[in-house]
């Protein structure tokens, strides 16, 4: 099989494109996963707002600005 200057080009487009696809996906199923992590570690205080990233697994954080207990996770309670 003889491979012409089209052929070449054209499987060298096609060939990048791909590379180029494939770097894609994996880069934004690292950074999802980033993301993913970072939010379980953030809190928001219900009483002053303040965010803050807490690393330990207590079920109860006590916010670092207000001193005020939050619940890790969505809480569903009103008042």
């Amino acid at each position: 099989m003889e491979l012409t200057l089209t052929d070449f080009v054209l499987f060298t487009l096609v060939g990048s494109c791909a590379l180029v696809l494939v770097f894609t996906l994996i880069s934004r199923t690292f950074h999802a996963r980033a993301e993913t992590r970072s939010a379980a570690k953030r809190i928001v205080c219900r009483l002053c707002l303040h965010a803050f990233e807490e690393a330990s697994g207590a079920k109860t954080v006590a916010c670092p600005h207000c001193g005020a207990t939050n619940e890790r996770g969505r809480c569903r309670r009103l008042g």
